[in-house]
């Protein structure tokens, strides 16, 4: 039996905020884009593309989804004028994917409202509720970092430049 303020606590409750921040991103991207259908998780491929040179093996890994519904999407987002893709010289089944000036500007703007508006709330706060806040996403980023390392297929961290398929 475990009491309030042990870390199983804190790591639930961490998990269930995860988990609340997603859908609230989501439907924020969503909502903000009227008549342009862009997702959270095609907004997840434009940042994953936009850190650097992937193919879509490589991103189908690190959105955690299957080689297919990475095909969908970019299709997609290419129909959208947000990626395109580029055949490698060196090999002529593989394919790297980059983004157009479109999808850069628009991976961009996206990724900043949604800081901006999560700022705001923050903005409430005072400084010591925002250092206290600090120091705990400090450690929360170290533990992720120490689960990465111990868990199959997270290694990378998610950066997305693996390019083996």
């Amino acid at each position: 039996m475990t009491t309030a303020g042990q870390p199983v606590d804190h790591a639930q409750r961490a998990l269930r905020l995860s988990h609340r921040l997603h859908h609230w991103a989501a439907a924020s991207v969503q909502a903000s884009r009227p008549g342009q259908e862009l997702s959270l998780r095609q907004l997840g491929a434009l940042i994953g593309i936009r850190e650097g040179r992937t193919s879509p093996g490589a991103l189908a890994r690190r959105l955690r989804v299957t080689p297919a519904v990475v095909a969908g999407m970019v299709d997609r987002l290419v129909r959208q004028g947000h990626v395109w893709r580029e055949a490698d010289p060196d090999g002529r089944r593989r394919l790297w994917l980059a983004l157009t000036e479109s999808g850069l500007a628009v991976s961009r703007t996206a990724e900043l409202a949604l800081a901006e508006s999560l700022a705001v709330e923050l903005a409430a706060a005072g400084a010591p509720e925002l250092e206290g806040l600090r120091r705990a996403l400090d450690l929360l980023e170290r533990a992720l970092a120490a689960l990465e390392t111990r868990t199959p297929g997270s290694a990378d961290g998610g950066s997305g430049a693996e390019d083996t398929d």
